[in-house]
């Protein structure tokens, strides 16, 4: 279950100098999964997911972000994953509802 923290009441830590990259894996190790499944685990049953919190999900060498959407730990994609994309039959339809159908003779 993914925990709701805009309350603020939570400890933090400044750190006054910057974190310096020293191999190719993530700072936070609950950032990135190897599968859908673990992502929605992690966020469903971690006491560590938070709302708002963003996953990578890398499969076939091929990243998806998501962001935990609610404290039921539901994943949403972000970005172009977020979008659907129209089919060229939707197109038309939706040129022929602004535009009608109507030939123009002269």
């Amino acid at each position: 279950m993914a925990i709701d923290n805009t309350t603020s009441s939570f400890a933090f830590m400044e750190f006054p100098m910057a974190f310096s990259r020293q191999d190719g894996f993530p700072l936070d190790k609950t950032s990135v999964y190897g599968s859908l499944s673990e992502a929605e685990t992690y966020a469903q049953t971690s006491p560590l997911a938070y709302v708002g919190q963003v996953l990578s999900v890398v499969v076939d060498g091929e990243a998806t972000v998501y962001k935990i959407k609610d404290t039921a730990g539901t994943l949403e994609p972000l970005g172009a994953d977020a979008m659907e994309v129209a089919t060229d039959s939707e197109v038309e339809e939706m040129i022929d509802e602004v535009f009608g159908t109507d030939e123009v003779t002269e």
